[in-house]
This record gives C-alpha cells, structure tokens and sequence, in this order.
C-alpha cells in the first residue's frame, strides 16, 4: 500500500517512471548482450588468429556499451524528474493539510515533528522513488538476464552459481525484519530533537530572562544522545548482516573462478564463454551487493511514508461546506444561541446567548480562562460548539464556506504573529492588493503610522520573524492596522491594546468611534478603558455569562464590572469597600 501511495503522487509524470523501466530493460539486455561479443572475439577471433576482424568487433562492442550508458543515464534523469514531481506534489498537499487544521491541532502536535515529516521523510520517498525503484528493477533484470544468459550456455554451471542466491535472501529478509523498527525509532527521535530546537529559537528570550542556558542545553544533550545512540543501533544492525551478504557475494567470484576453469578444462564450456560467465559475474555480485542496502532503504522508507501518510491521512474537524450560503454582503449581525463548547470533559462555555446588531460594539471582560477568547473563536469557526449555533445575518456559521466566512471578520489576537516581512506587506497581509492609501490610512487608525515613518524605511522596513526588534505595543498596533485593512463588516478585537499607554488606547478608540462605516465590533480586554464606550458590555465566569449590560447599568449592580473599575480607577463610593 506504502508502495502503491508513493508511486500514485507521480500523477501524469508517472509515464517517466515507466519509460525509465522500459530503458531499464533495454538497457541491461544490452549489457548482457555484451560478453557474448567478447565470447566470439575470444573463440572466433583470438583463438583462430583472425586479427583482421578485431577492429570492428571491438567497435561493435564499443558502439553497445555506449548504448547502455545512454540508456543508464536517461533511467535516470527520467526517474528523478517523476521523483521530483511526486515530492513537489506531495509537500504541497502536507502544506494544504496543515493550513486546514485547526488551532487543537497544533496544540496536540510537536512542531518539530511536524516539519520533519513535511521535509525529511518526504525526502526519504525522494530517494526512494527516483534510485531504489530503479535500481531493483536493474537488479531483478540482470539476475532474470543472466540466468537466461548462462542456462543456455551451461545449466550444471548455472544452478552451482545460483546456489548461494537463497542464503543472501534469506540473511536480507532477517536485516529487513530488524532494520526497520530501528529506523521508525530514529525518526521519531530525530522529531524529538528538533521539537527542543524550535522551542529555543522561538523562546530564546525566555530562555536567557530565566538563566536557563545550562538546563537547555542539557535537554538538546539528552535529546542528542538519544538520537545518536539509535542511529548507531540501526547502522549496528545493518554492519551485523551488511558483510554476510557482501561475503556471500565474493564467495560467488571465487566459485566462478574454480568451476568456470573446472569447466574448460573438460571441454564442457569453452574459454570464450567462460568469458561470459567471468564479464557478467558482476551481474550476480552487484544485485547480491545491492541487496542488503535495498532492504536498509526500503525498510528506511516505510518508515519515512508512515509517518507521512499519518500526516496526510490526519482528519480536519472544521471543512467548509458543499453549498456557500453566504450573502452576498454580510451585514454584521452575530447570534449566539444556546451555544456550549467543551474539550472532552472540560467545559469551556455553557448556555450563552449573545445578540450583536449591525454596527453595535460590545465589550467582553472576564477573568483569565473564563472564555472570552473561545467564545470569539466560535465567530469565525477556528473551533465549533459542542451544542447551540452561530449564526451571522441568520446563517449558521457552518453553512457559511470558510474563505468566505473568514474575509468578513477582521481580527486582532492576543498571541500576536508578524512575519518576517516588510511592515506593509504585514499590514496588507488580509487583502494583498489594497492600496497605500489603505495601508496609511489603517496605520493611522492603529497609531502606528508615526514609528513606522521614523523606521528607516518606513513602510518597506523588513520586521524580524515574529516581530523581533519592535516592542508589544508597537506589535500590537501593527496588528490592528493589519485587521482594518481588510475592511470587513465583523472587528474581533481580542486583547489589542494591552501593551499601549492610556492616551494611545483613547485615541485608537476615538478613531475605531469616527470611521464612516461602523463594522460591528467586539473588544476583549482586561482594562475598563477599553469597553466602558460599547455599546453593551457582557462578563464571562467559568464559561457563563455573570453580568451584562451597558456601563452605567453595570455600575448601579456592583458586580465584577464595578470591582474592577474600582480596582483600577479608584471610583469607590463614600463609605464603600471594595
């Protein structure tokens, strides 16, 4: 099946593999073909002193060994382009899988992991397709050729030659056996060990803040050693039958040699076709030696493509439907009904029943893990209700095709992402072809056209890879500009201005208030500054809703709305506690 899976991603290139066997084919006639000229040089032109027909034999031989090279070299240059093809293929398609899934999946799977299937292992059925295809068929071919060759000449000689094939199977069938659990287990480790390279490059910051040099260090060592100490088991395996087989391959030079002369010396063979059987001696050797590293790859690659087809195979839990019933113009009005989100047996959200009107802005505040960020999610489907519905302008989310859905949400995350990218092409990155004035006008909003102007190449400065060498406020505002460029009728605002001063957030907000096209918009935040002016207000707990209402109405019931404000303006009542 590993087989089959491999060769279908050839798609219409797997023409260049057949061809390549049929050249394969072609090929090893011809260099069987070879020795019986040598043979009639020896017999016929050597032996009776006819020197005057040696020029064109040898010729004649010259011009079919340069036949076989060119039939060699198109085997090859025709497998490794079908090869090619596949891994292109195949990558593109691992890539499109990992751009479906959803954020549970990322969590539940090692990055490292997963750039090794999407790079390593495809690379091992790289090798697999374009060299072990071919090079067993070559091998398969000369062992059938040959045995044609040498049973017409001698059948008792053949069958003595032939002899020592079963005992190379059968040490190649024990390697196969042994080899490949070795090979799955140094795989995963190698997963492993770039798992620890990731996570310091990406938390290298964290890493020095914490002192924690030695301690990573010493868990790369670990992860190392383990990954050494398995490539050394499976190489021990291979070295432990890799000279049987090679032994087993001389031993055939050796009994050629006694039996051939044996052979001539009775009158049963002649020395021209002793020749023969002496020229394609390699011809065993060379499948016989091929063996054992054909087995050592072949076991290394299903190895490589269960871990690939693991990936491929891997199910999407959110897929856009078959029929798009999206309007033609999404208005922003946002239903929850009854929804409740739970992972296995933790429960995220219970019962909430939201209604946003077009244009409306609403505040969500909570305590940490009450939900604030999961409910938003639901919005534009990075995760489905366990029970309930959303629905925006009346349509169930889920009967909404994701592009679609997603191109009518603009939204800013508490986990900012920057790309290693000019400013512009970050800010654009929702709508490629907006114009600058889209890209100014939105940074303006963000207020963060004035350090973007100061930077030394303003717009097309290149920011490092997750922002690096901008600071969390700057980041943040490079995020928001990036969600009002899209222009879209839905704004989530998840946490986006906790990193800006309190005059940066009033004036992000006074310009949010003072667009001409009022885009239904949801702010998340831990600071009252930043939801007082919504429209309405809701407080999440434990995944409920506790309180909502506007803020004048929140004040009045004393809840954790008014804790809050008191906590972190001061607005306590005379004679109140807070």
């Amino acid at each position: 099946m590993s087989f089959k899976w491999a060769v279908n991603w050839m798609g219409r290139q797997k023409w260049r593999l057949i061809l390549s066997i049929v050249l394969n084919i072609v090929g090893v006639g011809l260099m069987t073909y070879e020795p019986f000229i040598f043979s009639d040089i020896v017999d016929n032109i050597l032996m009776p002193q006819e020197f005057d027909r040696l020029l064109p034999a040898l010729g004649y031989s010259l011009f079919i060994g340069s036949l076989f090279m060119i039939c060699r070299y198109f085997v090859s240059i025709l497998a490794e382009q079908a090869a090619q093809h596949a891994v292109y293929q195949l990558k593109g398609a691992l890539f499109d899988k990992l751009l479906k899934q959803t954020p549970s999946f990322f969590r539940g799977t090692k990055v490292g992991d997963l750039i090794n299937k999407c790079s390593g292992d495809v690379e091992v059925m790289n090798r697999f397709l374009c060299f072990i295809i071919p090079q067993a068929v070559e091998s398969a071919l000369m062992l059938a050729f040959t045995l044609v060759v040498f049973l017409r000449i001698n059948w008792v000689y053949t069958l003595i030659l032939f002899s020592i094939t079963p005992f190379t199977a059968l040490v190649a069938s024990q390697l196969g056996k042994k080899v490949r659990p070795a090979f799955k287990a140094a795989r995963e480790q190698l997963s492993d060990l770039n798992t620890v390279v990731q996570e310091n490059i990406s938390g290298n910051r964290v890493v020095k803040a914490f002192v924690r040099e030695d301690f990573e260090m010493e868990k790369f060592q670990k992860e190392n050693q383990a990954y050494k100490d398995k490539n050394i088991r499976a190489m021990y395996i291979w070295l432990t039958y890799g000279p049987i087989i090679s032994s087993l391959s001389s031993l055939l030079t050796v009994v050629n040699l006694t039996v051939g002369g044996v052979m001539v010396v009775l009158g049963n063979i002649t020395l021209g076709q002793l020749t023969v059987f002496l020229s394609l001696a390699w011809a065993l050797n060379e499948p016989m030696e091929m063996l054992g590293m054909l087995v050592n790859d072949y076991q290394r690659f299903l190895a490589s493509i269960e871990k690939v087809m693991e990936l491929y195979y891997s199910p999407v839990e959110i897929e856009s439907p078959e029929v798009d019933q999206c309007p033609e113009e999404v208005s922003g009005d946002i239903r929850f009904e009854d929804v409740s989100l739970s992972f296995g047996s933790t429960h995220v959200l219970s019962h909430i029943n939201i209604h946003i009107t077009p244009g409306e802005t609403i505040g969500i505040m909570g305590p940490t893990g009450s939900g604030k960020t999961m409910l938003v999610n639901l919005i534009n489907r990075f995760v489905d209700p366990t029970e309930g519905a959303v629905y925006i302008d009346g349509v169930n989310v889920k009967d909404y095709a994701l592009p679609r859905l997603r191109k009518n949400v603009g939204m800013t995350m508490q986990d900012i992402f920057l790309f290693s990218d000019t400013v512009e092409s970050n800010i654009v990155y929702g709508v490629p072809d907006a114009p600058m004035e889209t890209v100014i006008r939105s940074a303006e909003i963000a207020d963060a056209k004035g350090f973007i102007e100061e930077m030394p190449e303003k717009y097309d400065t290149i920011v490092g890879e997750r922002g690096t060498g901008l600071s969390g406020g700057q980041k943040q505002r490079i995020s928001l500009a990036r969600a009002l460029a899209m222009n879209a009728p839905i704004l989530i605002l998840d946490d986006t201005t906790s990193a800006v001063d309190m005059e940066t957030e009033q004036y992000i907000q006074e310009q949010l208030r003072a667009l001409p096209k009022k885009a239904t918009t949801i702010i998340i935040a831990q600071r009252i500054s930043s939801v007082m002016h919504a429209d309405h207000i809701y407080i999440l707990d434990k995944g409920e809703v506790l309180e909502h209402g506007t803020h004048q109405e929140l004040m009045k019931n004393k809840g954790y709305y008014y804790t809050t404000c008191v906590l972190q303006h001061g607005l306590l009542e005379e004679g109140s506690e807070a």
